[in-house]
């Protein structure tokens, strides 16, 4: 078409032209303005051209959503890595500050714990220790122990342990898959631990596991055995109770205590999780620290009697034997 009509193509461009630049004179004429003096007496029209303005005001706005954005994206970086950091405390290192013996070390030293001993030790005992009852107690072992239609009955983990849920052994192993968080409440998170007086449990318990070395733990009549199973995170609040042993089976758990005297700050309610995350972190004095170390495998500890602890379960299947001794009741 325009090769067809060269001068009538030229004649069109110029036309738009010339009524472009018209419109553009007679805009410049109608948008706002203002004078100015300076202090030498110059004085000066600024004109609001709006088409400059808008243009300047899009490119603020742009600017303003691009600091917006790396500012939100920052803070949620910082949020999401200070609530990885809190949430990874059951992968690190754990401070120990409870003494622990080899076998060897404690009957050199101890022989037998005596009675109402006054402080926490920890004991790691021989591999081929309590072989069986470790066998039974497996994540597959104590599925082929127990009939398959074999209940158990949970308590809540806060500090009262006062609600109670019966369920099949097989749904509860289901159940360990979901670990509990700091967010979970104790007293709405279901834990087993203690709920084993059936005959099929003290067949297991009291035909199987070796007693600890102490001197009141001649024979089972003087001790009560408990047994427990949890996951990541689960635990006990903390409480308080007589003295007695605990043997780690399967898994790692760790032990978290004060002195009969020094009882710890807590909601009842929040898991031990909660407490070591956050509660612990606001410890300023080393004083103002608990007796603490994670029990592995194999591992036994003595916590004394009416002595605060706590617990939390470090592994996605963790199981462990209680003994509880009667010396608080013989001896004091």
């Amino acid at each position: 078409f325009f090769f067809r009509q060269p001068n009538h193509t030229f004649s069109y461009f110029r036309s738009f032209r010339t009524i472009t630049h018209t419109k553009q004179h007679q805009a410049l004429h109608k948008q706002p303005s203002f004078t100015f003096q300076s202090e030498e007496g110059v004085t000066g029209r600024v004109i609001m051209n709006y088409s400059n303005f808008n243009y300047c005001f899009r490119i603020l706005v742009a600017l303003g959503l691009v600091v917006i954005s790396l500012t939100t994206a920052t803070t949620t970086s910082k949020t999401t890595d200070s609530c990885h950091a809190k949430n990874d405390w059951i992968s690190q290192h754990h401070r120990c500050n409870i003494t622990k013996y080899t076998y060897h070390q404690f009957q050199s030293i101890f022989g037998l714990l005596p009675p109402l001993y006054h402080e926490p030790i920890i004991i790691q005992t021989p591999p081929h220790r309590n072989q069986n009852i470790r066998q039974y107690t497996s994540q597959t072992g104590i599925v082929d122990y127990f009939p398959s239609n074999f209940t158990i009955t949970l308590s809540s983990s806060n500090s009262f342990s006062e609600h109670r849920r019966t369920i099949p052994l097989v749904q509860y192993l289901q159940e360990l898959q979901q670990d509990t968080t700091t967010t979970s409440s104790s007293n709405e998170t279901w834990y087993f631990f203690g709920e084993t007086h059936s005959p099929k449990w003290k067949e297991l318990l009291y035909g199987h596991y070796e007693l600890p070395p102490c001197e009141t733990c001649g024979d089972a009549d003087s001790v009560a055995l408990s047994f427990g199973i949890g996951n990541v995170g689960s635990g006990v609040q903390w409480h308080i109770h007589g003295p007695g042993f605990a043997e780690t089976l399967w898994g790692r758990k760790h032990w978290i205590l004060y002195p009969r005297h020094q009882k710890p700050t807590f909601d009842p309610d929040q898991t031990s999780l909660f407490w070591m995350e956050y509660t612990y972190q606001q410890q300023q004095q080393p004083h103002d620290l608990p007796w603490e170390c994670t029990l592995d495998p194999g591992e036994i500890i003595y916590f004394p009697d009416q002595w605060w602890h706590a617990t939390i379960n470090l592994d996605f299947y963790t199981s462990f034997i209680s003994a509880f001794t009667t010396e608080h009741e013989s001896f004091l």
